[in-house]
């Protein structure tokens, strides 16, 4: 694909941009390691439709619920490292598969459809003690919360502040020229409205929240930017942030100090 994308694009803009345009709703499901197939083994297991599409719910533990957000091509057992702490401190923790990831079935989704999910997931179960997000998450819970999310504070893990970050890591592992991208974006915001960016953009979305917040990003995450999880903590006026080092993008969820931070914050909060 970086071949084609890379020699070719250039000289068919736009059969590449529309190409570029499938691709970025496609979601890739990776294998569980052996710590999320025992929490998964743990977990009351059930299932919560939303616009037609069964999603795979996961529930461990009694107390006040925390709502645990995966990221792209993530899943929701993620948040085992987080389980013990959380459930002996009296809180339960929920998570879920979004569509196209996980155990939840489908090829191919976007931020607006897992909004409907966390929304509908906080109709059932919420409103949350506390809100757990991991990169893309923290997207779709500073949007959800613009359509009426309720929590009482959160934690966003590696948070991405604006699409530009998604779209600048979408274009470089795909090798995508600027002609192509522009015919894709062209295409987003012709389907999704040209105010595409601010709609969804945790920079501006968080602005407008007042709960609570702790933001923790890696200095070494490869991924996205610790100065996205800085100036997403600048804008967001109730908030804390923490700079880890040598943890990356995925490392950072089975932190022992990752996980300590969060689950005192979210005691204290």
């Amino acid at each position: 694909m970086q071949f084609a994308f890379s020699k070719l694009g250039p000289l068919f803009p736009a059969y590449f941009g529309n190409t570029a345009y499938n691709l970025w709703f496609k979601t890739h499901r990776f294998k569980r390691p052996s710590i999320e197939n025992e929490a998964a083994s743990n977990a009351d297991r059930s299932s919560i439709r939303v616009n037609n599409i069964d999603v795979a719910v996961w529930h461990w533990g009694n107390g006040k619920p925390v709502l645990f957000i995966h990221g792209w091509s993530g899943r929701g057992t993620q948040v085992a490292h987080f389980i013990d702490s959380l459930t002996s401190s009296g809180h339960c923790v929920i998570s879920y598969d979004g569509p196209a990831h996980g155990e939840t079935a489908g090829k191919t989704t976007n931020m607006l459809e897992i909004a409907d999910v966390v929304l509908a997931l906080g109709e059932v179960y919420g409103p949350f003690r506390s809100t757990i997000t991991h990169s893309f998450g923290g997207m779709v819970l500073a949007y959800a919360s613009t359509l009426g999310f309720n929590t009482a504070s959160a934690v966003c893990i590696c948070p991405p502040a604006t699409m530009n970050t998604i779209l600048h890591n979408f274009q470089r592992s795909l090798q995508i020229p600027d002609r192509v991208l522009a015919v894709m974006t062209s295409k987003l915001y012709a389907n999704y409205g040209s105010n595409l960016d601010k709609r969804v953009s945790m920079l501006h979305n968080v602005r407008s929240l007042t709960i609570p917040a702790l933001i923790i990003h890696d200095e070494d995450d490869m991924d996205v930017p610790w100065q996205d999880g800085k100036a997403v903590a600048d804008a967001w006026s109730d908030s804390e942030f923490m700079l880890t080092r040598r943890l990356g993008h995925r490392r950072i969820l089975r932190n022992p100090a990752t996980i300590s931070a969060a689950t005192e914050f979210i005691k204290k909060s």
